[in-house]
């Protein structure tokens, strides 16, 4: 690949991401959409711009010859996705083992002393 096509690939890129950016701030800050609206079109817009940047930047694409990339980057994908919902899981079972109802909560706030 030549630099000056690279550069240019790169400044689009980076030019996009911009713009995206720029757009999911505006939708945030005016707040012109509900709430479950914002979230969604941000969320949109992030999802957008992950694969502007594994295109433009991370040159992972469907071309045969690095193909090797596309599959480390895929399975670096899914050890992060196991390591984010197994701690959610687990952060989820802690709090519903972990937390007190409001009878034992009483009962232990009169069995202690100076409360």
């Amino acid at each position: 690949m030549k630099k000056d096509n690279r550069l240019t690939n790169y400044a689009i890129g980076y030019a996009t991401c911009i713009l995206l950016t720029l757009i999911a701030y505006l939708i945030a800050s005016l707040n012109y959409y509900r709430n479950w609206a914002i979230i969604a079109t941000i969320a949109t817009l992030a999802l957008i711009q992950f694969v502007i940047q594994i295109v433009f930047f991370l040159h992972l694409s469907k071309e045969k010859k690095d193909r090797w990339r596309l599959y480390v980057f895929i399975s670096m994908i899914l050890v992060v996705l196991i390591l984010v919902i197994g701690s959610i899981w687990i952060m989820n079972n802690l709090d519903s083992n972990m937390m007190l109802d409001q009878k034992q909560s009483n009962l232990y706030l009169k069995s202690q002393d100076g409360l």
